[in-house]
């Protein structure tokens, strides 16, 4: 057995241990375990459709060049852990679709925002030690759950909805099951929660923990984020929003305290070090999430990507009236384009974009998305700079390289899926 064989073994077998013991019993709870169940004829699908086949392949990609044979199952039962989270934390994250400020019809904006408000007070409340259970934090939210849909990108809610209805064929006495947000919310919760508990015995606990509370907590803000936020405002909301850091915290937390303790650790830990290297990784990946492969293009290739969009503005087709049309317009004949095409389509908060809501002029959108390409590629490329005088730090504290080699690998496997397009396999991402 492969090493990444070893882990979607333990992520399955988790993801089964977390649905019975966070998830509330009901038809919900039957359709996943029935999902990753051999039952499934379309398991395969299943497994991309919840995120699991590219979150194994994130722990491979940055565990496998550090974790010895022996070693192996103790590494995968950790990282199954935090994949049973990631699962539900794919269709929280996906009530987000819409509610940027870019303009978007559609009369459950208002709903799904109050619902993210609630279930994010829940998360950073269970978090910080609050011992409500997530059921009873979210009872007063439930009715406004059944009216809600599950799946708000059109891809993945054709793929759900398939799924489900080869589930309830296959329950012949049960014919009015549907999606119930509910009890994912509150799996998603105590499954948090649960990854925050499993590791209080680990020197690096309290930055996974804080990481996740302010991960919560910036979603919120992002939510309310106003148009007239500075570019460093937005970076500020967006570096914790994408959950980078308590995520590597996590993954760094087994590798140096779990399977290879390493005596210096606590030392970087102390004295911020360590933080340094995982919020400026943050603010790089989130740049990359947001801008894709243009994040890397030189002074002379934004010039030009821009003067496309000028000569394209010229000869525009009759529906091309505001720079975001133009923007996906142009996404069509370029992959450079498409993580702004995604966050355009499913109105979803974009750092890069935050400030051209409601931009009339298609020239003034224009320019100013110029404006923003310059700051963010400048912002990129010093943090890039940053990083390495950082890891290079780490690597003279921990006199060896591997924080540093899984840093730069995270890092590495985000650079290799946004440069697909979005809607590919190969570019689809949950975490």
């Amino acid at each position: 057995m492969s090493f990444q064989q070893c882990l979607a073994q333990a992520t399955l077998d988790k993801i089964k241990a977390s649905l019975d013991e966070h998830m509330p019993a009901g038809v919900q709870r039957d359709f996943y375990l029935w999902g990753l169940s051999p039952e499934n004829p379309n398991r395969d699908e299943f497994l991309q459709l919840v995120g699991m086949n590219q979150i194994v392949n994130l722990a491979t990609h940055i565990l496998e060049p550090m974790v010895k044979v022996e070693n192996w199952q103790t590494a995968a039962d950790y990282c199954g852990l935090i994949h049973a989270y990631f699962m539900y934390e794919l269709v929280s994250d996906d009530l987000a679709v819409g509610l940027s400020l870019l303009p978007r019809r559609d009369a459950s904006i208002q709903t799904r925002k109050d619902m993210l408000h609630s279930f994010n007070g829940a998360m950073v409340k269970r978090l910080s030690g609050v011992p409500n259970h997530s059921s009873e934090l979210l009872e007063f939210i439930q009715p406004t759950t059944l009216n809600v849909v599950g799946y708000n990108q059109a891809s993945a809610h054709e793929k759900y909805v398939t799924q489900f209805q080869q589930f309830m064929k296959m329950q012949p006495g049960n014919t009015s099951g549907k999606f119930e947000l509910w009890p994912i919310l509150v799996a998603n919760v105590e499954a948090c929660n649960a990854l925050v508990k499993a590791t209080e015995c680990l020197q690096i606990s309290p930055v996974i923990r804080q990481g996740f509370i302010n991960r919560y907590a910036s979603v919120s803000q992002s939510l309310d984020a106003h148009i007239n936020m500075t570019l460093e405002e937005l970076t500020n909301i967006g570096t914790h929003t994408v959950s980078v850091i308590p995520v590597l915290a996590y993954y760094i937390g087994v590798l140096t305290e779990v399977i290879d303790q390493d005596p210096e650790i606590a030392g970087v830990i102390e004295d911020g070090l360590l933080e340094d290297a995982l919020s400026t990784a943050a603010t790089i990946i989130r740049i990359l999430n947001d801008m894709g492969v243009v994040a890397t293009y030189s002074t002379g290739k934004r010039t030009s990507l821009i003067h496309t969009l000028w000569k394209t503005a010229e000869s525009r087709p009759m529906n091309v009236q505001t720079i975001t049309q133009l923007l996906c317009h142009v996404a069509n004949k370029t992959e450079a384009l498409t993580r702004f095409q995604k966050d355009i389509m499913y109105g979803e908060f974009n750092i890069c974009l935050h400030n051209l809501a409601y931009t009339e002029s298609i020239e003034y959108g224009i320019s100013i998305f110029g404006e923003n390409l310059t700051y963010f590629a400048q912002l990129y490329r010093h943090s890039q700079m940053h990083l390495r005088d950082v890891l290079a730090g780490l690597d003279r504290r921990l006199k060896n390289n591997n924080v540093s080699n899984l840093i730069n690998g995270f890092i590495n496997f985000h650079e290799q899926i946004y440069t697909h397009r979005f809607d590919t396999t190969a570019g689809e991402y949950v975490a």
